[in-house]
């Protein structure tokens, strides 16, 4: 049986084939490009990345590593999961998405059921590296499971893995597998860190961040303007910067 880390992995190398109408050219999808990668590659990568293009005209480009965001913890494989994950899928004719008639049937006699419709990551503002497509449910138990697919094409319309079963850890909300925040830090070197307060000793911290979290945050927790999207680009001299997903 593949442990979380390997299941992840399969599903971001995974062939989901190519079109001669989508955008992916002869190597450009994402499945293309992670081939020959395994776990300890990912494991490896950035958990988020920020990058400034400009100063004068800086909004972050950022992105959020699938890999770390669905193995950080979140999610978990049982006795279920490993039973649904190991059917292999012929035709995607089931009732829920990126399953086939024998995966849906094995669900329903698991007494798993739909919590709600169907969702993709791609329908609203979300940094992760690929697009996630998936489905909440519910088994007999009323624990929280979740059906996954990832998106290794070039167009978002078609070029998803087949659907694989998680279970949501009893620590986390479903919702959980969709956030995408992070959080970015860089030492401004202009800002005084030895010399202590006459009053109480401390030191200044000379650390600057920026927090997204449906809303981007500065180092003191209000809400990031654009000086604060400037300095940090002025910083990072407009490099990549790697962050932490959470």
């Amino acid at each position: 049986m593949k442990t979380l880390e390997q299941t992840i992995v399969a599903m971001l190398t995974e062939n989901t084939g190519t079109h001669m109408l989508d955008s992916g050219g002869a190597s450009g999808r994402a499945w293309q490009r992670n081939q020959g990668c395994d776990v300890d590659y990912f494991r490896n990568t950035a958990p988020a990345t920020i990058k400034f293009y400009d100063v004068e005209d800086s909004w972050p480009e950022v992105t959020v590593s699938l890999f770390h965001k669905l193995t950080s913890g979140i999610l978990e494989l049982d006795e279920f999961c490993h039973r649904f994950n190991a059917i292999e899928v012929g035709n995607w004719n089931g009732q829920y998405t990126g399953t086939d008639s024998e995966g849906s049937d094995l669900l329903d006699d698991m007494g798993f059921k739909s919590e709600e419709d169907s969702f993709n990551t791609y329908n609203w503002d979300n940094n992760f590296s690929q697009v996630l497509q998936g489905q909440f449910l519910k088994n007999p138990d009323d624990e929280d499971y979740v059906l996954l697919q990832i998106h290794g094409g070039a167009d978002v319309r078609g070029g998803y893995t087949d659907a694989k079963l998680f279970r949501i850890n009893d620590h986390e909300e479903p919702y959980s597998v969709l956030t995408d925040d992070c959080h970015f830090s860089i030492e401004d070197m202009s800002v005084d860190t030895e010399t202590k307060d006459l009053l109480d000793g401390s030191t200044r911290n000379g650390s600057f961040g920026l927090s997204w979290s449906g809303e981007w945050l500065n180092e003191e927790g209000g809400c990031a303007n654009d000086d604060d999207f400037k300095k940090f680009a002025i910083l990072s001299d407009c490099k990549e910067i790697e962050g932490i997903a959470y």
